[in-house]
């Protein structure tokens, strides 16, 4: 069972990509969309998991001593 998603784009110029692109690929608007949000959130993702593991790797330096440093 799927979940109805309803909005307007407010730009015909995104609604002729989309068609463009469904034609294209012979496939669907609706097809077009869920992969370009899943490819949208894929890329979030990523960019989450990378930025806790550069806190870590930055962990090394954060030293209390170096708070005149921070402040500038």
């Amino acid at each position: 069972m799927g979940t109805r998603l309803s909005t307007d784009l407010s730009d015909p110029r995104l609604m002729r990509l989309l068609k463009a692109e469904a034609s294209e690929r012979d496939t669907t608007v609706k097809e077009v969309l869920c992969r370009a949000l899943e490819a949208y959130f894929a890329e979030r993702l990523e960019t989450k998991a990378l930025g806790k593991l550069a806190e870590s790797a930055f962990e090394e330096w954060d030293d209390p001593r170096d708070s005149d440093y921070d402040r500038l």
